[in-house]
């Protein structure tokens, strides 16, 4: 599973997931609007990533409506790890440098891993449009169901 950029104009980029050599999502990210443009194979939609907060890190989520519809917020002001919110669904993400880059996704904690993939996505891309990115493919794991799907037994209760 790969995230290849196919572009870079100068104030947006397009990046396509790809699973199997099918691609799955299509994101246009356009830096001085800060909206991303995502088409899977069932939905296209536009999402609206806005800044909020003064010493945290905080992107929120909206559809093209202007209804919040989620949250990014980076831990300890670090652009490698935090959470995304998507409509009260957590999962935590893990960006990890080996050697080429590594997203991992986590439905709740650290111990759930739900999805893996290769970022190729070069050097000249803000962190702002890296925020777009891993929105998306949450938004995309969202509406897949796979945190549903998968790892169901990972889960337990103690008494």
């Amino acid at each position: 599973m790969n995230i290849v950029s196919i572009q870079n104009n100068p104030g947006q980029q397009d990046y396509l997931l790809k699973e199997d050599d099918k691609t799955v999502l299509k994101l246009r990210y356009k830096n001085d609007l800060h909206i991303a443009r995502v088409e899977t194979e069932k939905e296209k939609r536009v999402l609206i990533i806005e800044d909020e907060g003064l010493l945290r890190t905080r992107l929120v989520l909206k559809n093209e409506y202007g209804v919040r519809i989620g949250s990014l917020n980076y831990d300890n002001f670090s652009a490698a790890h935090g959470t995304v919110d998507i409509e009260n669904t957590k999962y935590r993400f893990d960006l990890k440098q080996k050697d080429s880059l590594e997203l991992q996704v986590y439905k709740r904690s650290r111990r759930n891993l739900i999805y893996r993939c290769q970022l190729f996505i070069g050097n000249n891309n803000s962190k702002i449009a890296l925020a777009s990115l891993i929105i998306a493919l949450t938004w995309y794991l969202f509406l897949k169901g796979e945190s549903q799907e998968q790892h169901a037994f990972n889960e337990a209760i103690i008494l």
